[in-house]
């Protein structure tokens, strides 16, 4: 995996997450502006992968 500046030891916690028997599903949250969306769209680069975006509006 190439460096992902900063982020290594998230991308290689989700690394784990993604290769466990049992997990489906894990959620990913924090303030605004921290790089959820950018960390998740690193992460799923060349993986089979699903996440879904929540807005916080009904």
């Amino acid at each position: 995996m190439e460096s992902f500046t900063g982020r290594e030891r998230e991308l290689s916690l989700l690394d784990d997450i993604y290769h466990r028997e049992r997990i489906r599903t894990c959620a990913v949250y924090g303030r605004r502006g921290i790089g959820k969306t950018s960390l998740l769209r690193r992460f799923s680069e060349g993986r089979r992968t699903l996440f879904v975006r929540f807005t916080g509006q009904s």
